[in-house]
């Protein structure tokens, strides 16, 4: 198959959905299919790049000044570069993976030349609105958000969602077009108990003692707030060391001065992003995995914990309690800290039932491998193309 990939963010982008879009490309790649991407690029000229032997066609951008510190960018205005080059690849069918620019496009387009169209989700409103997190007028936002996301999603042929709690989210706010739950998938054959992460402990002059590790992007949708609000909470019973391990410029200051003003700074060690060399060996120096994040579709991060045999103490809303629901780990309820404390306590304290965690997180974790995903998308794709045609007949 002619596979094209439309999105607004991928790699080098680190967020769920860029990375989750970089692995299934490569496996897709692998199996013999010609599949290309098309994403926002970092200059404001268009580019060809070849990533790991695929063709990614990066449109020219500009930098996202309220998220992530200018960290991600946008393409504004790639409407007739991305009509070229449909035009010219003649795909069968187009992934279409955001409702951003480069996305809208591709749809567009994907009409006018007769192209079959299957979406993703890796979105919530949460994720779209996060720099007005703090403004009273949130919730506005949010319900507009879900209203816009419904419509542009019910304008594809066919759609996945990482988790089927996503997919009953979707459905609940009013989505038609017909949604398969198929997981991001992992690469498990990186993310592994058996890696050595000991000369990172050194790197980062960690103690010998209890870690509690939080990894991905850092910004105020994933409310580590709670995490280092948990760690006092912790502290009275069990001597720890809590480890956040990603980016994310101001949000990470703030979380700094949250962490100084509960007199735990001490207790706590902030990194940027890890080298890809670096990054699947830190999971294994940890104890236990903890992520506050709510709007959450499925969670990489929290997946390779799991795959890196640690128990994982997650928030009880989104699609994170499917993460932790082999008896591999612990829930807790949206935005109470002391609870979160509570279950990191019990699993720190008792190395018999840690144990017994970080093996079922090894047994859950067999569910979401990029080989069995990446089937998965190739029936899929295949049936939307049969549909397709078929209406078309009609």
């Amino acid at each position: 198959m002619k596979i094209l990939l439309a999105t607004d963010s991928y790699y080098p982008n680190i967020d769920g959905g860029a990375i989750a879009q970089y692995n299934l490309v490569n496996e897709l790649f692998k199996r013999g299919h010609d599949v290309r991407v098309v994403a926002p690029g970092t200059s404001k000229r268009n580019k060809v790049e070849i990533i790991n032997d695929v063709t990614v066609y990066q449109t020219r951008a500009v930098k996202l000044p309220l998220y992530m510190n200018g960290r991600y960018h946008f393409s504004p205005f790639p409407f007739f570069k991305i009509g070229n080059i449909i035009k010219k690849f003649k795909p069968d069918i187009i992934h279409i993976c955001s409702p951003y620019p480069v996305s809208i496009s591709a749809m567009i387009w994907a009409k006018k030349y007769d192209v079959p169209l299957v979406g993703s989700i890796h979105i919530l409103p949460q994720n779209m609105i996060t720099p007005f997190f703090r403004l009273k007028s949130y919730d506005i936002f949010e319900k507009y958000s879900w209203k816009y996301l419904v419509y542009f999603f019910d304008l594809l042929d066919e759609l996945t969602i990482p988790t089927q709690t996503g997919a009953d989210m979707y459905i609940e706010k009013g989505l038609k077009t017909k949604i398969t739950p198929i997981s991001n998938g992992l690469k498990t054959e990186i993310f592994k108990p058996s890696n050595d992460g000991e000369y990172l402990r050194k790197k980062f002059n960690l103690p010998k003692k209890n870690i509690v590790i939080s990894t991905g992007r850092m910004n105020e949708e994933k409310n580590l707030d709670v995490l280092i609000k948990a760690v006092p909470f912790v502290l009275k019973k069990i001597d720890a060391h809590f480890l956040f391990v990603g980016s994310g410029g101001n949000y990470i200051q703030w979380l700094k001065n949250l962490a100084k003003e509960l007199k735990v700074i001490d207790n706590t060690t902030f990194t940027e992003f890890l080298d890809w060399d670096d990054y699947p060996n830190i999971q294994t120096i940890a104890d236990v995995f903890a992520l506050p994040a709510e709007s959450e579709l499925q969670s990489i991060v929290t997946m390779e914990a799991v795959a890196s045999g640690l128990p994982v103490v997650v928030v009880n809303k989104g699609a994170l309690p499917e993460l932790a629901s082999n008896d591999n780990g612990m829930v807790f309820e949206p935005q109470n800290s002391k609870q979160l404390a509570e279950c990191l306590i019990k699993v720190l304290s008792n190395e018999k039932l840690k144990k017994k965690m970080g093996k079922k997180s090894l047994e859950l974790i067999k569910k979401h491998s990029m080989e069995y995903v990446e089937k998965q998308y190739e029936k899929i794709f295949e049936n939307a193309i049969k549909n397709y045609k078929t209406k078309k007949r009609s």
